[in-house]
């Protein structure tokens, strides 16, 4: 989806007519994937990009059709291999590229409003000339839509995918805006620091949770956790949803805060759960955890040694480790 941006803004204060182009479909190595977007302005200045820059010319004059008509179009791109080396790809592609005015001010304030507080959406568009759009909460889901696409749209929200799916003879193109996933991180030291950096990379909020005010606030993060709370996990994991979209990443290294978090999220709908520790280390933590009354598949959650073996060592090696785990279970 569009990012919010402060040129976007000017434009539609400014009462410019736009369209937006966004990817649909690709075949082979098409430079940027279903759902990425492109807006054009009626004097044909640009924002975004749907394919690296190989196919924007032709998009650009056909927006600008689409604006003067108010029709959408759907149009079919092909990516030549010498085309495809300048975006760093080893040979072309195909995608499959649907043009429409831009939204209405409703469905806009609708789709950042739901970005600002953190609430996932589910946008349908029709993909014919109308390129009717409904925008639906998927947690209430008292749309008809969601009846007559059923399990396979289900599924592509919670993958965060997007794709053309259809209904009785009508195909939408879904795209997927799922809520940002949190990641909570139980510890601070320099692995968090630098593991922060790559949660925010790659689109994760952040808290951080570490009693010992030393670690919480005197850690320097380049890039800085979303929240920090100098408690003790059981006063604070209490207030969040662990969900389906929460990722805890244990580091303290201390079985005073690292038991404590796990008694309250093995038992939770979180989807990854790492500790830090060597072999023997987890090995001590499953007798624990076992003597505090946890089942064999409970504590089978838990990755630990956590993240993937990299034969990491240094403490940004193992954060790589760690959030390339936690991307690989995100997208399973």
């Amino acid at each position: 989806m569009v990012d919010h941006s402060e040129q976007l803004e000017k434009w539609l204060a400014s009462g410019k007519k736009l369209a937006i182009a966004r990817v649909i479909s690709t075949w082979r190595s098409s430079p940027r994937p279903a759902g990425s977007s492109l807006v054009v302005t009626e004097d044909g200045n640009m924002m975004g990009s749907v394919s690296g820059g190989c196919v924007e010319k032709a998009v650009v004059a056909r927006a600008l059709k689409v604006i003067e008509s108010g029709r959408a179009t759907l149009e079919n791109y092909g990516v030549a291999d010498e085309d495809a080396w300048e975006v760093g790809l080893s040979c072309g592609g195909k995608l499959d590229v649907f043009i429409q005015p831009f939204f209405d001010s409703d469905l806009w304030s609708d789709l950042q409003a739901a970005g600002q507080n953190k609430q996932g959406r589910l946008l349908l568009t029709r993909l014919d000339e109308s390129g009717e759009n409904t925008l639906i909460d998927p947690d209430t889901a008292e749309s008809s839509f969601i009846g007559a696409l059923g399990e396979e749209s289900e599924k592509l929200y919670r993958l965060g995918k997007n794709a053309v799916i259809g209904a009785d003879d009508v195909r939408y193109f879904q795209q997927s805006l799922p809520p940002k996933p949190k990641m909570i991180l139980i510890g601070s030291a320099h692995i968090a620091s630098e593991l922060t950096s790559l949660a925010h990379l790659y689109g994760f909020e952040t808290v951080l949770i570490d009693p010992r005010d030393t670690f919480a606030r005197k850690t320097h993060f380049e890039s800085k956790p979303g929240m920090v709370h100098v408690n003790w996990p059981q006063e604070v994991l209490p207030d969040y949803a662990l969900d389906r979209d929460t990722y805890i990443v244990i580091l303290s290294h201390d079985p005073k805060i690292d038991d404590e978090a796990l008694k309250l999220v093995l038992k939770s709908e979180v989807r990854y759960i790492g500790a830090l520790g060597s072999k023997k280390t987890h090995v001590r933590r499953v007798g624990r955890l076992q003597d505090y009354g946890f089942s064999e598949e409970e504590i089978g959650r838990i990755k630990a040694p956590i993240g993937l073996n990299i034969n990491s060592h240094s403490a940004p090696e193992i954060a790589l480790s760690i959030i390339a785990q936690v991307i690989r279970t995100k997208n399973s």
